[in-house]
């Protein structure tokens, strides 16, 4: 039996966004012993012309949880979307 890679079917990977504009952020705080994350108070621009990671799938509320710079951020997806591309 062949795998996924060898019979030409893409794997997923993670999703990444580069920006062309910069995007708000809030930063995330990791909880230790938990893969939960809570909003600080920190409100950041990320700039335009680097790339992001989106952790997980956009929530309902349109939210979406971000890497980048070694960091967790929460960001509205449609931000993402109207400032960056896939790739």
């Amino acid at each position: 039996m062949s795998s996924p890679e060898e019979s030409g079917v893409p794997i997923a990977g993670p999703v990444r966004f580069r920006l062309f504009k910069p995007v708000s952020a809030v930063k995330l705080r990791d909880h230790p012993g938990s893969s939960l994350r809570s909003p600080t108070e920190t409100l950041v621009e990320i700039p335009e012309d680097v790339i992001v990671e989106l952790e997980g799938a956009p929530a309902n509320s349109g939210l979406s949880t971000i890497l980048w710079d070694g960091d967790a951020f929460s960001v509205f997806y449609e931000d993402l979307k109207e400032n960056g591309s896939v790739g």
